[in-house]
């Protein structure tokens, strides 16, 4: 077989890094740069002999790549994957700060404070900026079907064509599908199986191997397979077989010798409950300061068009079921209550939620004020009083609850949010299963960053407007 295939990511994948590595280098110059003149101006003077300041200011951005260097935030498998890559950049930032306030303590340099402390959040944003564009132009070529490892999928038939539909529908994971096998029925097969996907690696030039269901399972199989493959240049992917459950619940725990899989039950720890909170209270009482201008306007528009009530209220389902008063701007004309029974036996199937395209009872403003999700904007007060959160699944009525599988009402075990998953990955345009998926996804794998990123996804599916009804 090749040692060195092409086509893992785009191109090279070490071109890939070492580009990376290289904007990197110059973001962290940039940002050193531009926090020195904007906290020294021209008060330091070319000719001034060299002190503590230049000193850290030369230091400081090559000292920064090597601290990401050494958390691995090059490593192609964990480049553009997750919020892995984000978190690795604001934790250099957290050490980098570390480092230099404490050789600044023990050496006795005379380090601007106020300049370090300007450096150093600057940077970590830039690096995120510029990591968030590489990631979209990354995605984009993966879209288009370049840059897409080539993968080959072992397992039986029915495995085999779930986990082919998923990288199909998912092209932004990076994998294509070239070829399909069977894993082999005993070990007494293995030689001959092993020598046929020699063959196949080598006719599709494969980078991947991708090992589904039962395959998977296979301890002996795995580590036969993984042994073969050794120094070829061609990773293996293997099937946890824990469905939507990843990231921080999932850990890897050796006991005498016997490798296994924890899952950890789902519930926010102590910490965890406090940070989220935290960031509902603060993000919740901002955005009403800043917002409420918005908001008289949109009362004013909705008074002036169809009169009063201007907010609309209803009973929801919270966390583990218990119901609370939600609030929205008015979007519908009065008594439109009345209508839904008849709308929704009208309404395609389409789970239990209530979904109707171009509903008649929708006002001419309403249809603005969805278009661009500002009827959802009362919900901050929600968010405050603690019956919502900025980011969660989204709350449902009580007459959907009803219907709810005892699958769905697992969802229901995490706050109800302004925001969530399914909103940034499509809104009303996905199917019930699919929202469901993504809502389970997020319960069962909640994390500080990833609310932060949902938010931040929040505004570019609002701008992009698709699914809003």
């Amino acid at each position: 077989m090749k040692k060195l295939k092409e086509g893992a990511l785009v191109a090279n994948p070490d071109t890939l890094k070492y580009r990376i590595l290289a904007t990197d280098a110059a973001v962290l110059i940039a940002a050193t740069a531009l926090a020195f003149f904007v906290r020294f101006g021209d008060q330091v003077a070319p000719e001034t002999a060299i002190g503590p300041i230049q000193i850290v200011g030369t230091l400081l951005p090559l000292f920064w790549l090597a601290v990401l260097i050494f958390m691995g935030a090059y490593d192609r498998r964990s480049l553009f994957v997750g919020l892995t890559e984000y978190s690795r950049i604001v934790m250099s930032g957290v050490i980098v700060l570390a480092v230099v306030a404490t050789v600044s303590f023990l050496f006795k340099f005379d380090t601007s404070r106020a300049y370090v402390l300007v450096t150093i959040p600057v940077g970590v944003l830039a690096l995120l900026v510029e990591r968030y564009i590489w990631r979209r132009w990354l995605l984009g070529q993966r879209k288009k079907g370049i840059g897409l490892s080539s993968t080959i999928v072992v397992g039986d038939e029915d495995e085999c064509a779930s986990l082919i539909e998923q990288m199909v529908e998912r092209p932004w994971a990076g994998y294509r599908v070239v070829a399909r096998s069977q894993r082999p029925p005993s070990r007494d097969a293995w030689a001959n199986w092993f020598e046929q996907l020699d063959r196949d690696l080598e006719v599709h030039n494969a980078t991947a191997i991708a090992l589904a269901g039962s395959s998977a399972a296979d301890a002996i199989f795995v580590r036969e397979l993984s042994w073969h493959i050794e120094g070829e240049g061609v990773d293996l992917l293997v099937g946890a077989g824990v469905g939507a459950t990843t990231g921080p619940r999932v850990s890897l725990r050796v006991a005498s010798g016997l490798p296994l899989l924890h899952l950890d039950e789902v519930a926010l720890r102590n910490t965890q409950r406090v940070a989220k909170r935290s960031l509902d209270l603060f993000g919740s009482i901002i955005g009403l300061v800043l917002l409420s201008p918005v908001l008289l306007a949109i009362a004013l528009a909705v008074v002036l068009t169809s009169g009063f009530p201007i907010l609309f209220r209803q009973e929801r389902a919270g966390r583990d079921q218990r119901t609370f008063r939600m609030w929205k701007f008015r979007t519908m004309v009065r008594g439109a209550d009345a209508l839904r029974p008849q709308l929704r036996e009208a309404q395609e199937e389409n789970g239990p939620v209530f979904k109707a395209d171009n509903d008649p009872r929708v006002t001419k403003v309403g249809r603005f004020l969805r278009r661009w999700s500002l009827d959802e904007l009362p919900q901050l007060f929600n968010v405050l009083t603690g019956d919502m959160s900025l980011v969660g699944p989204r709350p449902h009525p009580l007459d959907d609850v009803e219907l709810y599988a005892d699958r769905d009402l697992r969802r229901l075990i995490a706050k109800p949010g302004m925001t969530g998953l399914w909103q940034v990955a499509g809104r009303s345009d996905l199917s019930w299963d699919a929202s469901i998926e993504l809502d389970l996804l997020y319960v069962e794998n909640w994390t500080f960053l990833g609310d932060l990123a949902i938010l931040a996804r929040t505004v570019q599916a609002v701008i992009r407007g698709s699914g809003a009804r």
